[in-house]
């Protein structure tokens, strides 16, 4: 039993010897304001973005889900759409992503003035281009859809062209959207794009489900 005891006495001081050597290190002594930085700094940023990003991934399954009930033809058809009109969402991700970057680097430096010129910079061109990109989709559509549809029936290439014909209409909003909100989270402002998106999604409900399903005595026109 006395053997033991000293076993114990004698691990107890070099556990205590240790906590001393961890205590004295640098990073030991940062730990608790690494630890305020993340819950205080990094998470209220990083919840509000992931909830936004969420929110768009979201508005293509919901616009799936609500034509899922007018027959697979219909559901075939939006999702080949979308699956190219995610490919055009990425691009303007892209832009997005470099505006929060140029944004914050800009305020960090507190030259407002280059922040400001590059939010300005990136609405007007992508704005623009995204309309030209609008108008050249909705004349090559049909090439479109047969190089993504394949093998297709001929009924789901002709739902998926109406689908794409009507989103590239949202382009320009789509890309002052993503814009927008990227530069508001390269100021550090990470709600109001999470209250946009989600404003935006709760629309696209009301306003698919009406054109589809109709209002009342209206049959709807079976659009989305």
């Amino acid at each position: 039993m006395w053997f033991h005891f000293l076993q114990l006495r004698s691990a107890l001081n070099i556990s205590s010897a240790l906590r001393q050597v961890v205590h004295g290190t640098r990073w030991h002594s940062k730990r608790k304001s690494y630890k305020v930085l993340f819950w205080r700094e990094i998470t209220p940023l990083a919840v509000p973005i992931f909830m936004e990003n969420a929110c768009v991934l979201l508005m293509g399954v919901l616009s799936t889900f609500l034509v899922s009930w007018l027959g697979k033809d219909a559901m075939a058809g939006v999702g080949l759409a979308d699956s190219f009109n995610m490919v055009i969402m990425a691009f303007f991700a892209a832009i997005d992503l470099g505006t929060t970057v140029v944004v914050a680097f800009s305020l960090g430096k507190r030259d407002r003035r280059r922040a400001r010129v590059a939010t300005r910079q990136s609405l007007v061109i992508m704005t623009l281009f995204a309309v030209l990109l609008a108008t050249l989709i909705h004349h090559f559509g049909e090439q479109i859809i047969d190089f993504v549809a394949g093998d297709a029936t001929t009924e789901v290439k002709a739902l998926a062209l109406t689908y794409l014909e009507l989103t590239v209409l949202s382009y320009p909003a789509a890309a002052i959207t993503l814009i927008g909100s990227g530069a508001l989270r390269g100021a550090g402002n990470t709600k109001i794009p999470l209250l946009i998106n989600g404003s935006l999604n709760i629309l696209n409900i009301i306003i698919s489900g009406i054109l589809i399903y109709g209002l009342f005595s209206w049959s709807g026109l079976g659009w989305v």
